[in-house]
C-alpha cells in the first residue's frame, strides 16, 4: 500500500430556501489504485469460550480499508462543525450486530446523546469491551451469550470509541460520537448525505482509521448549489 493516499470528495449542495440547504451530498474516493483486499487468516479453536465454531469462514476480509471498483471508500466519517442545526434525532439506539464473529457496521457514527445497542447473532459467546480511543481503561465489560438481550450503552462525551470482543481477538468496530447532529458514514460506494444543512460557512471534517483526518472549509451561500470537486489529502503512513 502506498504510504500516502487521498480522497476525492464530490459535494453537491441541493437548493433549499435562501437560508437552508436540503442536503449536502458527496462521495469519498481513494486517490490512486486500490490495494489488494487484505485477508485475515484465523486459526480454528475448538471448545470453550474461545471456540471459533459458529464464526463462519475463518478467512475474512479486513475491514480496515474497503474500496469499491470505482475507488469509493467505505467507512469514512463525515461531519460538519460550526452549526447546531440538523435533522431531528432518532431516539432508537444504533444497532451493532455480531454476525459470524464480525461486528457490523465496522464504523458507526451517532450524534451526541444517542446510544448504541450491541447484539449477538452468533451461536458462540462474546465478551463486549468498550474503550475510548487511546485510553487503556475499559468503559464497559460484559459477557453476551448467544440469543442474549441486546446490550445498550450511552457515551458520556463526543469522541472516537472502540468496541472489542475479548473472546475473538480480531473482532472490533468504531463508534464515532459527533459533537453535533450533522454526521454520516460513507457507504460501500463512498457516498454520504448530510441533511438540513444551513447555508453559510462550515468546516467539513473527514476521518478514516487508516488514512487519517482532514478538514475543509465550505461556504454554502457563496458556493451555490454545486461545489466543485475537492481533493482532500487524507494522508497517513501505513
Amino acid at each position: 500500500m502506498a504510504n500516502k493516499a487521498a480522497v476525492l470528495a464530490t459535494l453537491l449542495l441541493m437548493a433549499g430556501s435562501p437560508a437552508w440547504a436540503a442536503e449536502l451530498r458527496g462521495q469519498v474516493r481513494l486517490d490512486g489504485p486500490a490495494p489488494a483486499q487484505e485477508k485475515l487468516a484465523i486459526q480454528p479453536k475448538k471448545g470453550g469460550n474461545h471456540s471459533t465454531d459458529g464464526c463462519g469462514s475463518l478467512l475474512k476480509d479486513s475491514q480496515q480499508l474497503r474500496v469499491d471498483p470505482s475507488g469509493g471508500l467505505k467507512d469514512v466519517v463525515v461531519w460538519l462543525e460550526g452549526t447546531d442545526a440538523g435533522p431531528a434525532q432518532d431516539p432508537a439506539p444504533v444497532l451493532i450486530d455480531q454476525n459470524q464473529c464480525v461486528f457490523e457496521p465496522h464504523v458507526a457514527a451517532i450524534p451526541a446523546g444517542r446510544s448504541i445497542a450491541v447484539r449477538n447473532s452468533d451461536s458462540v459467546i462474546h465478551n463486549i469491551r468498550i474503550f475510548r480511543e487511546g485510553k487503556p481503561d475499559m468503559l464497559m465489560h460484559q459477557w453476551q451469550k448467544a440469543d442474549a438481550a441486546d446490550i445498550p450503552w450511552s457515551f458520556a462525551e463526543p469522541g472516537r470509541y472502540v468496541v472489542r470482543c475479548g473472546v475473538h481477538y480480531w473482532m472490533y468496530c468504531w463508534v464515532f460520537v459527533a459533537p453535533g447532529r450533522q454526521v454520516a458514514v460513507t457507504d460501500s460506494s463512498g457516498r454520504f448525505t448530510l441533511k438540513d444543512v444551513p447555508a453559510g460557512r462550515h468546516t467539513l471534517h473527514l476521518w478514516h482509521e487508516k488514512l487519517g483526518t482532514k478538514e475543509v472549509p465550505i461556504d454554502a451561500a457563496e458556493q451555490g448549489p454545486e461545489l466543485a470537486p475537492i481533493l482532500l489529502a487524507l494522508s497517513k503512513d501505513s
